[in-house]
């Protein structure tokens, strides 16, 4: 799985994804977000790594779905609209107006109940099953929960990428 990262959008930065027409202005858009130092210094991109693939897993029914669960789970990682046309790539946009309901559910989600979850994995998954594996993963939903409510505080967007597209997505959990 490719690296995933949840960026927040100001609305000035929504405008311009908006504009863009194309998919690789899309990914050069997403490319200056995630290299630019004030985003970076204003806490404004969470990499999630690998772990984005077992965290949507857990939090919907256990595939990478993105029409899976309901909301405003579902919305957390691979839910919300889908901005990128090609099977390479995923970048994928939460509205404003979304993001204080998943930051919520995100905030009532219970350890025991995820690493239930997470444990029921079916084979499709490909990610580490360790005490290890589980301790990042249920760590980086922590940090996935403070990324929404502090989103939800500035009424940002929520544009989440990763390097590799629906089509090798579902080939494989298939």
């Amino acid at each position: 799985m490719g690296l995933g990262f949840h960026i927040a959008l100001t609305r000035e930065h929504a405008k311009r994804l908006f504009a863009i027409q194309d998919d690789e202005s899309l990914k050069e858009f997403v490319m200056e977000l995630k290299s630019s130092a004030e985003m970076k210094q204003k806490g404004r991109i969470l990499e999630t790594g690998g772990t984005w693939d077992a965290i949507h897993r857990c939090l919907t029914e256990g595939e990478l779905d993105p029409t899976g669960g309901d909301f405003p789970l579902n919305h957390a990682v691979l839910g919300g609209k889908h901005l990128h046309r090609g099977e390479d790539y995923t970048a994928v946009l939460i509205r404003p107006d979304m993001i204080p309901f998943v930051a919520e559910a995100l905030g009532d989600v219970k350890q025991k109940d995820f690493r239930e979850k997470f444990d029921a994995l079916g084979s499709s998954y490909q990610g580490g099953r360790s005490e290890k594996d589980f301790g990042e993963v249920w760590r980086q939903l922590q940090r996935l929960r403070v990324f929404f409510e502090d989103c939800s505080q500035n009424r940002d967007s929520v544009l989440f990428t990763a390097d590799i597209g629906f089509a090798t997505m579902q080939a494989k959990s298939a």
